[in-house]
């Protein structure tokens, strides 16, 4: 029987696929994929393979995302095997269960492999716990796309007290959620970071606050692909900096 694989590439550091995964990819005849893929990770591949790039990125989209629900199954007309790669876990923010659900109304065979999301992939390489005992006993994942441009009036409401906040695809967009954030004044001085390129070697960190990461954001000209992470989490990247400053100090 035909067989579809969705599979989570995970945040970036190669190493970071599961086993799963990659045998899978082994297997796999096509395999689409985008651009938040490493290039190293398609080195798991069968030398064989067809490759096809969907990248999508603001404002360039390589394929709509209909467009690559049919080809998924079109290539499955001439190959056995076929995987849909992508960024971090294919069911958060990866448009994974429509795929899914497309595959399988066309009576095909379909798995999905997770993967590390980017949120906990960037959360643990740069020291910030999503959850912490001192700090937040809960986490929520946010999307900053949205499908109407400028709907970010829901970000007022958001209670932040011992929560952690983790925003998907929302650097672009950073200045109107922070406006939308501080119409509760008690926001404004809850601690911000933003991860750019998480788990890779170029790795960036910015943390300040809800009031001014906006302009931190600008003045380090942060670049997709990034996470912003909102809680009090974030001072625990500072403490173990601080830890860490001293233990070269010792040294």
């Amino acid at each position: 029987m035909k067989k579809v694989y969705l599979i989570g590439a995970g945040p970036g550091d190669p190493e970071l696929i599961t086993l799963k995964a990659i045998r899978a990819l082994q297997e796999s005849e096509a395999v689409l994929y985008d651009h938040l893929i490493n290039p190293e990770i398609l080195r798991h591949c069968s030398d064989k393979a067809e490759f096809i790039f969907v990248g999508k990125s603001k404002g360039d989209h390589t394929l709509p995302q209909d467009e690559i629900n049919k080809l998924i199954v079109e290539l499955t007309s001439r190959h056995n095997t076929v995987s849909r790669l992508k960024g971090g876990d294919p069911y958060i923010f990866g448009r994974g269960g429509e795929e899914f659900e497309f595959v399988l109304n066309h009576g095909l065979d379909c798995e999905v492999i997770p993967g590390i999301t980017s949120a906990s992939g960037a959360s643990t390489s740069c020291n910030i716990p999503l959850t912490h005992r001192d700090y937040a006993s809960e986490v929520i994942f946010i999307t900053g796309h949205k499908k109407k441009e400028g709907d970010y009036a829901g970000f007022s409401s958001l209670d932040l007290k011992r929560k952690t906040y983790v925003l998907y695809m929302a650097v672009s967009a950073v200045g109107d959620i922070m406006k939308e954030i501080m119409k509760n004044p008690e926001n404004k001085k809850i601690p911000v970071a933003v991860v750019e390129k998480a788990t890779l070697k170029n790795e960036r960190v910015v943390t300040g606050l809800v009031e001014n990461i906006s302009d931190l954001i600008l003045e380090k000209n942060i670049q997709p692909p990034a996470l912003i992470i909102l809680g009090e989490v974030v001072n625990f990247h500072d403490r173990i900096a601080g830890i860490k400053e001293k233990m070269k100090l010792r040294l």
